[in-house]
């Protein structure tokens, strides 16, 4: 972070995710919470949208805007740990031999043969250990690995959605994810908004919050 003082200048600088209070810490500036960053930047680039999801490596979120007013409604999290997280997907990875990319191509060939139970990484990497010596086909495993985590996006999105609520908007990494999004539209019956770089809308966020600081102070 150091380099970035030496190198960067700024007008108004605000941090967010997981690090924000250490590079407050370091290079000064404002925070604002993951939520705030992702709820700014979605009715900025979507001012359509009322629904959000996010997948990242350490949590899930899902969010409910106003539309009217830009501000957070309500949001729902899961529990701190990689079940139910972008995580997951490394770790099935590993367990599988696979890369994440290989990961996704398989579970986009699989069927919907068999099901893992578990999200919590312990128990499915068993359930995975359980299903390869079976002789359950790799890309089958592949696709129950995803729809473990879909019914924890689902849950998550449930609490949060309207009946009448349209299109959702899916950020952070786990957006990458092609077999995700595919199950995730075809789970709620609703089109899926997936932005160029999912894994930035947080940092957009917090870029679109501090424009919007510096434009009130110069009232």
């Amino acid at each position: 972070m150091s380099l970035i003082r030496e190198q960067y200048t700024w007008d108004l600088l605000i941090s967010t995710g997981y690090g924000r209070q250490l590079a407050q810490k370091v290079l000064g500036g404002d925070v604002i919470t993951e939520i705030k960053a992702y709820t700014t930047a979605a009715h900025h680039f979507h001012p359509e949208i009322d629904t959000v999801i996010d997948l990242g490596g350490q949590d899930t979120k899902a969010l409910s805007i106003n539309l009217s007013s830009g501000q957070l409604h309500k949001f729902e999290m899961n529990d701190k740990c990689s079940a139910g997280t972008g995580k997951f997907f490394e770790m099935m990875a590993g367990s599988l031999g696979l890369s994440l990319d290989e990961l996704v191509t398989e579970a986009l060939r699989g069927g919907r043969s068999v099901e893992i139970n578990s999200t919590c990484t312990v128990f499915a990497e068993s359930e995975v250990v359980t299903l390869l010596t079976s002789g359950v086909a790799l890309a089958d495993i592949a696709r129950a690995i995803h729809e473990a985590l879909l019914t924890k996006l689902v849950s998550l999105l449930s609490k949060v959605m309207r009946s009448d609520s349209g299109a959702i908007l899916f950020v952070g990494g786990g957006a990458k994810n092609r077999a995700m999004v595919q199950l995730l539209a075809e789970a709620l019956n609703r089109q899926i908004i997936v932005p160029e770089y999912p894994d930035f809308y947080g940092a957009y966020g917090a870029a679109i919050h501090a424009i919007q600081s510096i434009r009130q102070e110069s009232i």
